[in-house]
């Protein structure tokens, strides 16, 4: 009788457990960036208080997490992809709240309609990661355009295009060129201009 008790325990308790969804890896199906939301699949298969397997549903209309402070205006965004790997995080408390500040219409507790979603969940490294450790530094690359800041400075690799003037306390180095004490030839000829001179 006490055996049979405690399995019957056991068993609500892990059918009860089944339905709390806390965090698991997934794919992007389409992103809005004007909403900041995606639609996204998650990955694997959850199982059911009658022992069926199923699928995981679509998950709708969920926020996607950049590195941005919205007070200050500052941040970081990169272009998100139907079929990129994510991260779904589902709240411990619905998101009607956060999102609107009306108080929400049911008392549902880590359920998939809370999710909120981490682009760039890697499914493996590669040379990007792999360069960003070797050199302790933070690497940026879009194609064949490089930025790279680590303790030795800023490398960029690819053309430079900027609107705005850029101010150097020290040197400037163009191909082991001076730029400070460079010259130029004058129209006239055996002459030479002076140095660039401020102002």
């Amino acid at each position: 009788m006490l055996q049979e008790f405690s399995q019957q325990v056991e068993d609500t308790a892990r059918a009860t457990v089944n339905q709390i969804h806390t965090a698991l890896p997934g794919e992007i199906v389409s992103f809005n960036p004007g909403a900041g939301t995606a639609v996204v699949k998650p990955s694997g298969k959850y199982i059911t208080s009658d022992g069926v397997e199923l699928a995981y549903p679509t998950i709708t209309d969920a926020p996607i997490v950049f590195p941005f402070c919205q007070s200050a205006g500052i941040g970081m965004a990169f272009p998100v992809k139907p079929k990129d790997d994510c991260l779904i995080i589902i709240s411990e408390v619905e998101l009607d709240a956060w999102r609107s500040g009306a108080e929400s219409e049911s008392s549902l507790r880590f359920d998939l309609t809370s999710a909120i979603v981490i682009p760039g969940l890697l499914n493996g490294g590669g040379a990007l990661v792999e360069k960003a450790c070797s050199k302790d530094a933070v690497v940026v690359q879009a194609g064949a355009t490089e930025l790279m800041v680590y303790d030795a400075g800023v490398e960029i690799t690819g053309d430079l295009k900027v609107s705005g003037t850029i101010t150097a306390d020290e040197t400037v180095m163009i191909k082991k060129l001076d730029l400070e004490k460079h010259v130029h030839k004058s129209a006239v000829p055996g002459s030479k201009s002076d140095k660039p001179e401020n102002g």
